[in-house]
């Protein structure tokens, strides 16, 4: 078997790229690979693909961002999308916008070849037209169109505290895992941002960047969710927890509506964080400085802010045995304490709520690998990595849910059994001082 073109594979997961370039190579197809999505443009012109095997979830240029601007280029490509981490509405809309197929990894090897086979539909001759075909010669040199951003944080940094700089992510990143409360396979792709910008979330391809900012958020409901019109984002603490600590203040997470739970803590953000490493900015950035108390109270929960010199946080919790009254007290000085102390705790919940939760339409994505579940006796599946890991978690959710003013508070914390909408509507009345 023979093709005038090669078949383009286009993932960033080296092992991939050689896997398929084997297989196909064996039954007869020419092929050629590329890492991103700006090297694969590179190579379409002097290349003339007779077919593209591209991935959804890359660094940079995502997948359907690069299926529009192949498509730009030569129309008549026939594109087949691959991703492990798509939901059906991402492969609905990578069919709109031209792609001849979509199929799921982990890949089979049949299911592979009768993609490209259909793609293909028999013709000895499937090269694209091209490039001048499509309208005339695009830039492939550009860079990726950034969505309008909305840099509320740094349009009014009043309660100055301590100056500290701007950072943002020294390249960009890749994580897939699945979503605690959607169970849909989920991805996120983290892109450096210039100073000024804040962090934003959008979804893949879109054009609607939504502010990771208080006045956006759309419910707190066992998770902080995020909404801007038809765009939105759930699960966003443990992630925003980890950018709190790391002092990340610019930075664009594409995002398939929830974030990945992991292993349900935030330690995963913490090492991707770091393999990546940071980037210092200019601009003036200022932590929060709260000059005076500030207090919520609902029922048991309680939360206040205190004036102090750093960020500190002391929370207590109080449930039924096995997990009884616990207490915590961290103050955020080094992200490799946090790392050590915090980040490891897990999400955890009663075996007795589970039912009620997924009844609801939550927790479908709740494994045992990815929360501590508890039972009359303790944990049911598998040790804990604390002997007080559910109030670390606690204050890891806080950190997340009160960096959503774009800025480190400079205030002593002081909270009993409280989550996600009581640390909100306390950031409200910080908001009204601001």
């Amino acid at each position: 078997m023979s093709h005038p073109g090669p078949i383009l594979i286009v993932d960033d997961e080296a092992n991939i790229r050689q896997v398929l370039e084997g297989v196909l190579t064996d039954e007869g197809y020419a092929c050629a690979a590329a890492a991103d999505g700006t090297e694969a443009l590179a190579k379409l012109r002097s290349l003339r693909p007779s077919l593209v095997l591209l991935d959804i979830w890359m660094p940079g240029m995502d997948g359907l961002e690069t299926l529009r601007r192949m498509k730009e280029l030569q129309p008549r490509m026939p594109v087949i999308m691959m991703s492990g981490h798509a939901t059906i509405s991402t492969a609905i809309k990578s069919t709109k916008d031209g792609a001849s197929d979509f199929i799921e990894k982990p890949l089979e090897l049949e299911t592979v070849l009768s993609a490209i086979r259909r793609a293909l539909g028999g013709k000895e001759d499937a090269r694209a037209v091209p490039a001048g075909d499509a309208g005339g010669p695009a830039d492939l040199q550009a860079a990726e169109g950034v969505p309008e951003l909305k840099p509320v944080v740094f349009e009014r940094q009043t309660l100055r505290g301590a100056l500290v700089p701007q950072r943002t992510l020294a390249r960009s990143a890749v994580m897939y895992g699945q979503g605690l409360h959607s169970g849909k396979k989920s991805g996120l792709i983290f892109e450096p941002l210039g100073p000024g910008s804040g962090i934003h979330f959008v979804g893949v391809s879109d054009n609607r960047a939504v502010p990771a900012h208080i006045d956006f958020v759309g419910s707190t409901g066992y998770a902080t969710t995020i909404r801007l019109g038809s765009t939105h984002v759930a699960t966003i603490e443990h992630v925003m927890s980890a950018l709190n600590a790391y002092g990340i203040s610019n930075l664009l997470i594409k995002c398939n509506g929830e974030v990945p739970v992991l292993d349900g803590s935030s330690v995963e953000f913490c090492s991707l964080f770091e393999e990546v490493g940071l980037v210092n900015q200019k601009g003036n950035w200022y932590r929060i400085a709260v000059k005076e108390p500030v207090r919520v109270e609902s029922g048991k929960s309680s939360i206040r802010l205190e004036p102090s010199d750093g960020f500190e946080i002391d929370y207590t919790l109080e449930y039924p045995q096995p997990v009884g009254r616990q207490r915590f007290v961290f103050r955020l000085d080094d992200p490799s304490a946090y790392r050590k102390e915090i980040a490891p705790a897990r999400t955890f919940g009663f075996a007795r709520d589970i039912g009620a939760l997924q009844r609801q339409g939550l927790a479908l994505g709740g494994r045992f690998d990815n929360f501590v579940l508890f039972g009359d006796e303790g944990p049911i599946n598998g040790e804990l990595r604390f002997p007080d890991e559910p109030v670390r978690h606690k204050v890891l959710d806080a950190f997340g849910d009160l960096y959503l003013l774009g800025r480190r508070l400079q205030a002593r914390v002081v909270a009993h059994m409280t989550g996600h909408s009581q640390n909100i509507s306390l950031l409200k009345k910080v908001r009204e001082l601001l």
